[in-house]
């Protein structure tokens, strides 16, 4: 059957983005670039997205490359850093919203610092050794994941960024972007798609004071 318009199809999405952001207690009510939402008694401001999405510089000779183990495609090239997650009006960007401005209510503005432009080409220690992704697990191979040769990848989840945040020196911080897996696309795959996460260091005065072990928290 033929598509709906794609206009349609924008307004469904964002209409579906501000449902999930009702059913975390948040309701918008200003236009993207001033949005405000309330939770309970409280008004709350929700970070505005990025009005105009800076794409990520990755060149293709950067990923498409004669190495006998690449396997990215110039489908899968045109779409890094398109960047839909930092567009305000967008569904990816209204929810990348509603949970930044989530965990500022909750715990304090700015306590969790918030990546959303991390370079999308990453090592395969970061990918997999650094999450602990057994040697043989399935994720590795190349039907699974985009390599732009042996040792680098585009990155199949934000967790790989965890390492490099951790040497940073970062201890409470939430990871945006776009992920890239070699799903076959059908009604629930597409090889592009986006994810959020949240990461938090706790420290040992944090559990002793609430009287828990570690593995409590």
């Amino acid at each position: 059957a033929p598509s709906a318009h794609p206009t349609t199809n924008s307004r469904t999405m964002a209409m579906s983005a501000l449902r999930m952001a009702s059913s975390l207690g948040l309701r918008a009510v200003a236009p993207a670039r001033a949005r405000v939402a309330t939770q309970s008694s409280r008004s709350m401001v929700v970070r505005a997205a990025v009005s105009t999405p800076a794409p990520v510089v990755v060149k293709r000779e950067d990923v498409i490359t004669s190495d006998p183990f690449n396997n990215v495609t110039d489908h899968i090239f045109e779409k890094i850093g398109t960047n839909l997650h930092k567009r305000p009006d967008h569904p990816l960007g209204i929810i990348k919203s509603v949970i930044e401005s989530y965990f500022d209510e909750k715990y304090g503005k700015d306590t969790f610092t918030s990546y959303d432009d991390l370079y999308p080409v990453v090592s395969t220690y970061a990918n997999f050794d650094s999450v602990l992704v057994p040697p043989d697990h399935v994720s590795r191979s190349q039907n699974d994941t985009y390599y732009v040769d042996n040792d680098t990848v585009l990155r199949c989840h934000t967790s790989a960024h965890q390492l490099e945040m951790l040497k940073e020196g970062a201890r409470k911080f939430l990871v945006t972007g776009d992920v890239y897996r070699r799903d076959s696309i059908d009604a629930t795959h597409f090889p592009v798609f986006h994810q959020m996460e949240g990461f938090r260091v706790f420290e040992p005065a944090e559990w002793e004071a609430a009287g828990k072990e570690s593995v409590d928290l």
